[in-house]
């Protein structure tokens, strides 16, 4: 489970210390906190949602302060960033091009509000494939140094 605060898509290697850096700075000059989650919902049409979501609750003011500090950083070292606003989620399902139908049977499901710890800042490498993402830790920092 994450919650994606910045997308860079493709990045050339040489840029990886770059990001290193600003990861572990950002990191160390952020607080810890416990977020829980929240509602579900999702993005695109009510009748065919290409992406299913759960919102985050909690400590959300600690959340968005380190994403604004991240983005800030990344924007300063020359990182194209999306334009939109951010919103806090963790992503459970994408819709792909060629699905049929709708939502899933009882969407949006009554939730638990499981919490977790806002403890690290993770560089990942994603790679996108026909069977879905696959997530790769290249960094963890610890937030509050």
């Amino acid at each position: 489970m994450h919650v994606t605060l910045a997308f860079l898509g493709e990045q050339p290697e040489d840029r990886v210390p770059v990001l290193e850096g600003i990861g572990a700075t950002s990191a160390a000059l952020n607080k810890r906190g416990v977020l829980r989650l929240g509602e579900a919902g999702s993005f695109g049409a009510r009748r065919a949602p290409r992406v299913l979501w759960v919102d985050v609750a909690g400590d959300v003011a600690v959340l968005l302060a380190l994403q604004h500090d991240l983005d800030a950083r990344l924007r300063e070292a020359g990182f194209p960033l999306e334009e939109r606003e951010f919103r806090a989620h963790v992503t459970l399902a994408r819709r792909r091009e060629t699905a049929h139908g709708g939502a899933p049977e009882g969407w949006p499901p009554t939730l638990q509000r499981a919490s977790f710890g806002l403890e690290q800042l993770t560089l990942m490498h994603s790679r996108l494939s026909p069977r879905g993402a696959t997530y790769t830790p290249l960094f963890q920092f610890p937030i509050g140094g």
